[in-house]
């Protein structure tokens, strides 16, 4: 399985266009979209957050790869996703600049959700996923290069999430506190799409470093990631990052389902052991099975001593959307106060609202042993 990796140091519509046509040629996509009669683009739009944040798909790499596929004769084109938390669609659209884009191309933003959710069952979990994404003939994956504070990488694999419609994917938080089950849940999800995504494609040029997928900071890689495969590129990505990909649970589940082994991942030989200098990594969520397993007074006494939970600094300008985007409903913003309350004892520290707040005005507050430890 190949991962393509080129360096693009820079949001230049021309060089992209090139890129993206070499690509289209390089994947096949002529043969893999024949007879299609439309294909939906899926960026990561977490939420309302400028392009120079690092924090979303470009738009100009969607404006690049929309002008490729109409000069291919591929003529109807829809962009979809659907954020994080409350933020509106519509609001999402037009900050991230896939509106301006969608006008100028004169192609479709849809709003999943709106014309109906589909509920199917798959390797154990159920899933509810936008009815206009399950009937989309051909699906191309835009991702964002970034870590992230629960998953430690974010990548092609989690970028389908976002075919989960609005407050929906915060259930799943709920449901699936432990990362390893959330992160099953995601591979299911990816699973349930795969036949339908004829390629996944990575913008880092610009990604995020750091307390990802939004409170981090942007970061020039200055390469772009396709193949044909979301778990091969997800390896191959993350090990770049300086991951240990057979330590992320999304790669692992991944992998396995595809029955993909390292030795078939090939890329170019310019890419083989490179990692980026220093690259500062989420502080992911500890979830050990071993100390699952111990006695509950030795499980006790670690958890006195490891703690991690979100807290709330002086940016917060009392949104609402923390509240509102809790799963468990246990913020809440009390008359006359600065900052909302968490109620620890009901958290399930799904980082939910450290996830979703467009402000960074949540972070991660921890003991002296989890500092240590999440180092």
């Amino acid at each position: 399985m190949r991962v393509h990796i080129d360096r693009i140091k820079s949001y230049d519509s021309e060089k992209l266009e090139q890129y993206f046509s070499t690509l289209f040629d390089r994947e096949k996509l002529g043969d893999k979209l024949r007879g299609k009669e439309s294909v939906l683009l899926k960026p990561n739009l977490l939420g309302g957050h400028k392009p120079e944040k690092g924090v979303t798909t470009h738009p100009v790499v969607m404006r690049s790869l929309i002008r490729v596929l109409k000069a291919k004769r591929i003529r109807n084109i829809r962009i979809g996703d659907s954020p994080g938390g409350t933020a509106r669609i519509e609001s999402v659209y037009e900050i991230t600049g896939m509106k301006a884009v969608a006008e100028a191309e004169e192609v479709e933003l849809l709003n999943f959700g709106k014309s109906g959710v589909k509920r199917l069952n798959r390797d154990g979990f159920e899933l509810w996923i936008d009815s206009q994404v399950l009937e989309a003939p051909a699906i191309i994956n835009l991702a964002k290069y970034k870590t992230h504070s629960l998953t430690m990488f974010t990548g092609a694999v989690k970028n389908l999430f976002g075919t989960v419609p609005g407050l929906k994917k915060s259930d799943y938080h709920r449901l699936y506190p432990d990362p390893e089950r959330f992160a099953a849940m995601l591979v299911a999800l990816y699973q349930q799409l795969r036949s339908q995504v004829v390629l996944n494609i990575v913008d880092g040029i610009w990604g995020m470093e750091g307390e990802g997928p939004s409170s981090g900071k942007p970061r020039q890689f200055g390469v772009m990631f396709a193949s044909e495969s979301a778990s091969a590129l997800d390896y191959v990505a993350a090990a770049m990052m300086g991951f240990k990909s057979k330590t992320i649970p999304t790669v692992i589940y991944s992998m396995r389902n595809d029955d993909l082994l390292t030795d078939d991942i090939e890329i170019g030989q310019e890419w083989e052991n490179f990692v980026f200098p220093k690259v500062k990594r989420g502080r992911g969520s500890l979830y050990s099975s071993f100390i699952n397993r111990v006695p509950k007074f030795v499980r006790k006494l670690f958890y006195r001593l490891y703690n991690y939970y979100p807290a709330f600094n002086s940016k917060c300008r009392l949104c609402r959307i923390c509240a509102e985007s809790c799963p468990v409903q246990v913020i809440t913003i009390k008359d006359g106060a600065s900052t909302p309350e968490i109620d620890y004892s009901h958290c399930i520290k799904c980082m939910c609202c450290y996830e979703f707040c467009p402000y960074g005005a949540v972070y991660i507050k921890k003991t002296l042993l989890a500092k240590i430890i999440l180092s």
